[in-house]
């Protein structure tokens, strides 16, 4: 399975042009690899009503799930299918398992994805392949539905299983175990693969970590591509329960970002689609207990950041940015991440005010098919007078209402910081500027700390300083160069601190 390779667009900032990169991206999307691109940096970029205030930048971009290399070889195949059959074997003489499965026992399967405990978004998962109902190749598909949603390859590969990847920040959430991997039906443990690289970007030829469970009545599920060392400490022969955990997503074997391939055989070893649909031609009856719908949209997440989350090229992990307290005026970024978003599909954004009225509204829609996953973001300067307390990011989609909240100014219920955290990020002298201004910031407590500049689509412009560093006052200067030597453009730019588990912003203008 082929996961995100990212690849920046400069495109128009006019509606006109971004619907048309739209449509031309949309119908030319056939790369051999998968990518998350950015389509559109427009300000007014897929809006269907305009907010009360321009946008000061915006973008929106989608993963494309293209694939060539299989989720498990041939060759992978035989092995895995020797060593289950050993272990069987094994346990039935041990009495770990029954020496005849009950067939008539049935199996009903529950969504063997979940988000860990403390994440509070409403979605982490998004699907990318079928199981390919057509057995010609290459480039012959048919998934469940009728639909193209699956792959095979000229080596006589047909995509065998569900692929069910994270969204957003795939790798962030495999780096802090935040998508769990659980058991879709009770079993016995009969196969275990661990210990094995788990950043993968492509085919490597290397087995996956995985967990194997027969259910009652003798069928068996493949649970592939998780984290290393993240496995159940339950060993083989051991029961599990349905929803007990399995695992975390990773990117182990053949993969080129976290997801889960989830692979299905009956008791006579014959592949099952679980998917009831008209052209399941392996098994009568669907395997769920709860289908979900072929085009699954939904809204993951909302964010709100102090910069632009940069998605860097795999398998590097993803920079969130993520800022839920802001100052009077500061620049703010909202954003919102869809899995399954379909071409007509009306999101109401709003952003409201701790008393309920509406600073910003605005509505949105996709002007082409299908993405399995997508992005939105927009960005505006605070009111330099805003109302402080607790203010709400709320988008309603498909009959789904989301909402974020943040703070503004002094917030009552906002957590109260560590008793060494003072970190502080002055204002910069002179500003506006040119050729050169002085940036001083006070760390709390000594350790790393980060000093960068940012333009305002949330790309790194310069690292002013970036190591350990002593306690108090620090001062920096900024000559308004880019990493590269050359001077930047006069224009709007984001000085940005992290220090202490902190991520403060301040704004800088430079003028020429």
């Amino acid at each position: 399975m082929k996961h995100p390779i990212r690849r920046p667009l400069a495109v128009s900032n006019l509606v006109t042009s971004a619907l048309a990169l739209f449509l031309a991206l949309g119908a030319s999307s056939t790369a051999s690899r998968a990518e998350l691109v950015v389509v559109s940096t427009g300000p007014v970029a897929g809006l269907v009503q305009l907010p009360a205030d321009r946008p000061v930048s915006a973008a929106q971009g989608f993963w494309n799930p293209n694939q060539d290399d299989p989720c498990v070889t041939p060759e992978q195949h035989a092995e895995i299918a020797a060593y289950l059959a050993a272990n069987v074997a094994d346990l039935k003489a041990r009495g770990l398992l029954p020496e005849a499965p009950d067939k008539a026992a049935g199996v009903l399967l529950q969504w063997p994805v979940q988000a860990a405990p403390g994440l509070d978004d409403p979605g982490v998962h998004g699907i990318s392949n079928y199981v390919d109902e057509n057995l010609a190749y290459p480039n012959q598909l048919r998934d469940y539905n009728c639909g193209t949603r699956t792959y095979d390859n000229a080596s006589a590969y047909n995509h065998a299983g569900t692929d069910i990847f994270s969204w957003p920040f795939s790798w962030y959430r495999m780096d802090h175990d935040q998508v769990q991997i659980v058991a879709a039906a009770p079993g016995v443990i009969i196969g275990k693969y661990d210990g094995n690289y788990d950043r993968r970007c492509s085919g490597s030829g290397l087995l996956w970590n995985a967990v194997y469970v027969q259910h009652a009545d003798g069928s068996v599920a493949w649970y592939g591509h998780l984290k290393k060392l993240s496995l159940t400490a339950k060993n083989v022969g051991d029961p599990v329960a349905v929803g007990e955990f399995l695992g975390i997503m990773g990117s182990s074997g053949n993969s080129s970002g976290p997801h889960l391939h989830l692979e299905i055989y009956d008791n006579a070893g014959h592949l099952v689609d679980p998917w009831m649909g008209a052209c399941n031609t392996m098994n009568p009856d669907g395997w769920w207990a709860a289908q979900r719908p072929y085009y699954d949209s939904a809204i993951n997440a909302l964010r709100t950041h102090s910069i632009a989350p940069v998605f860097p090229a795999c398998p590097n992990t993803e920079s969130i940015n993520e800022n839920r307290y802001f100052a009077p005026g500061a620049l703010a970024f909202f954003s919102t991440y869809y899995r399954d978003q379909r071409q007509g599909q009306l999101s109401t954004y709003e952003i409201l005010r701790p008393n309920g009225t509406v600073w910003q509204q605005w509505t949105g829609s996709l002007g082409v098919p299908h993405y399995a996953a997508s992005w939105w973001y927009w960005s505006w300067y605070l009111p330099v007078d805003a109302e402080t307390g607790t203010w709400t990011f709320r988008v309603s989609y498909e009959g789904q209402t989301v909402t974020r909240t943040f703070g503004v100014g002094v917030v009552a219920d906002a957590p109260p910081p560590a008793a060494d955290d003072v970190t502080v990020l002055h204002v910069a002298e002179p500003n506006p500027f040119n050729p050169s201004t002085t940036i001083r910031f006070h760390l709390g407590a000594a350790g790393p700390a980060k000093l960068s500049v940012h333009d305002l689509q949330g790309r790194r412009v310069a690292t002013l300083c970036d190591g350990e560093l002593p306690a108090g006052e620090q001062s920096v200067v900024w000559n308004g160069r880019g990493v590269d030597g050359a001077l930047m453009g006069s224009g709007v730019y984001l000085v940005h601190l992290r220090s202490g588990g902190r991520e403060l912003v301040q704004r800088v203008v430079l003028l020429k």
